[in-house]
C-alpha cells in the first residue's frame, strides 16, 4: 500500500515538476538562437547592455537587424529592423559593423554600390537617427569591407576598401559625435603594387591610451601579408606600415580573410590572421606563433591576455586566454566576442545553418 501511495504520489508529482523545469531561466552556458541571419557583430556599452547587429538577405534585398540584451545574452529583445539596404555587403566579411561610445551605439553598413552609410543610437532614449553617408565619394567602396572602432567619448573610426585612385586601398573617416556626422575621407594606406588585397576586411582598434591602430592585407611581390599601421592623433597622421609575421602568404588571389587585432591596457598590440590554411598570433616586430588549421579569427584583450576564436572544419574553436586550452563550442562559422562586465565571461556570436547563435564562454 504504501509502495502503492509513492507511485501515485510521483505521478502526480511530475508533471508539476516538469512544469516548473520549464519556468526556470536557461543554463548559463546554454545557446541563444536569435533566428535567421548573417555577419553578425556585437559590442556592449558601459551599462552591460549587450548590442548585436546583423543582416538578412530578403529576396532581392538585405535587411539590417538589431537586437540587444540587459541580462548579459541570457534574453533579447524582438529584433527591430533598422532598414532594407539593397545591396547590403553580406558574407565573407563583409556586414554590418557596431560599437558603443559614451553615449552612443553606432553602426555602419557597405553596399555593393559602393556607399558607406552609419546610424547613431541614442543610449539613453533608445532612439535612431536616420542613416547618413561616410563615404564622400559615390561608387568607391563596392567590396563592402571595412571595419570600426570607438575611442574616447564619442569617437569613432571606421575603415574600408576604397577604388577611387583606380586600385583599391585604405581609406577612413573619424566622427566626433557618435557617428552622426564624418570628417572627409582621408588615404591611409596606398598600396604600392596597384593597390592592396581586394577581398579582405581591414580591422580598426583603439587601444586605452587613445592610439589606433589598423590592420590590412597588402599585396607585395607575390604576398598577401598582413600589414600594420598606427596614429596617435585619430587618424590625422600615420606610421610607416609594418608586416606582421616573418612568413610570406603567396597566392595569386584573395584569401578573404582579414583576421582582427587588440590591445591590452599598456597598448601592447596583439593581432590574427590567417596563412594559407593555418591560424596566427603575432605581436608587431615579434615572429608568429602558429595556432592550428582555420580560418576568419577574431581576438579579445582580457585581464588573462588575449582569447581567440576562429572556424575550423565547420566548427568554432576556442582559445582560452592564457593560451593552455582550446576547445571546440559547436558547429558554425564566423564568430565575434565580445567581454562581458563581470570580466570573467565572454559571449560569442555565430552563424550556423543560416541562424544567428549567442554563446556565454568562461574566460
Amino acid at each position: 500500500m504504501n509502495i502503492f501511495l509513492a507511485k501515485l504520489g510521483l505521478l502526480i508529482a511530475l508533471p508539476i515538476f516538469l512544469a516548473f523545469q520549464a519556468d526556470l531561466p536557461r543554463p548559463a552556458d546554454a545557446e541563444y538562437n536569435l533566428g535567421t541571419g548573417s555577419q553578425p557583430e556585437i559590442a556592449i556599452d558601459q551599462n552591460g547592455t549587450v548590442r548585436i547587429v546583423y543582416g538578412v538577405k530578403n529576396g532581392d534585398h538585405r535587411d539590417l537587424y538589431f537586437v540587444s540584451s540587459n541580462d548579459g545574452g541570457k534574453s533579447f529583445s524582438k529584433p527591430d529592423l533598422l532598414g532594407n539596404f539593397s545591396k547590403m555587403g553580406l558574407g565573407m566579411g563583409r556586414g554590418p559593423q557596431i560599437v558603443t561610445t559614451a553615449e552612443y551605439t553606432v553602426v555602419t553598413v557597405g553596399d555593393h554600390n559602393g556607399d558607406l552609410f552609419s546610424m547613431r543610437l541614442t543610449n539613453a532614449d533608445n532612439q535612431w537617427s536616420a542613416p547618413v553617408k561616410v563615404t564622400d565619394t559615390d561608387s568607391t567602396a563596392k567590396e563592402a569591407l571595412s571595419g570600426l572602432s570607438a575611442g574616447k567619448g564619442n569617437d569613432v573610426y571606421t575603415v574600408w576598401l576604397d577604388t577611387r585612385l583606380g586600385n583599391n586601398n585604405l581609406y577612413g573617416s573619424l566622427s566626433k559625435d557618435g557617428g552622426l556626422t564624418w570628417e572627409k575621407n582621408q588615404l591611409i594606406y596606398q598600396g604600392e603594387q596597384k593597390g592592396i588585397c581586394d577581398c579582405c576586411k581591414p580591422s580598426v582598434f583603439f587601444d586605452q591610451s587613445g592610439d589606433m591602430h589598423v590592420m590590412f592585407r597588402n599585396k607585395l611581390d607575390g604576398a598577401r601579408n598582413m600589414y600594420l599601421i598606427s596614429s596617435k592623433d585619430n587618424g590625422k597622421h600615420f606610421s610607416t606600415a609594418q608586416k606582421l609575421g616573418t612568413g610570406d602568404f603567396m597566392i595569386d588571389g584573395c584569401p578573404m580573410d582579414g583576421g582582427d587585432l587588440a590591445a591590452d591596457e599598456n597598448g601592447k598590440v596583439t593581432t590574427v590572421w590567417r596563412r594559407q590554411l593555418e591560424v596566427y598570433v603575432a605581436e608587431p616586430g615579434k615572429p608568429e606563433i602558429k595556432l592550428g588549421a582555420g580560418r576568419t579569427p577574431v581576438i579579445l584583450q582580457t585581464g588573462k591576455g588575449p582569447a581567440i576564436a576562429w572556424q575550423k572544419d565547420g566548427a568554432i574553436q576556442f582559445r582560452s586566454p592564457n593560451g593552455q586550452k582550446t576547445v571546440s563550442i559547436g558547429n558554425g562559422q564566423y564568430p565575434k566576442l565580445v567581454m562581458m562586465a563581470d570580466k570573467k565571461t565572454s559571449l560569442c556570436v555565430f552563424e550556423r545553418d543560416g541562424q544567428i547563435l549567442v554563446k556565454p564562454l568562461v574566460l
